[in-house]
């Protein structure tokens, strides 16, 4: 079932960053745990988020690839 509108909370936090709450998320992801995402969220915004609602909004709008090169 999609979401149509975003929460009152995602938009709290959204609101008090720069750029959308997504590219904040998925400039992380790749390399930190949603408790740590959820941390520095929370830090920068000084509202309360979880690594839970972060997990919800975002783990199926993600795609993180990893990409090995061999010399």
């Amino acid at each position: 079932m999609p979401v149509t509108q975003p929460s009152p909370l995602y938009r709290l936090l959204e609101a008090q960053i720069e750029g959308s709450l997504l590219d904040f998320v998925a400039s992380r992801r790749a390399t930190a745990s949603w408790r740590e995402i959820a941390t520095e969220l929370t830090e920068a915004t000084d509202t309360a988020v979880s690594p839970e609602a972060l997990r919800l909004w975002f783990a199926d709008r993600l795609e993180v690839t990893v990409e090995v090169k061999v010399a």
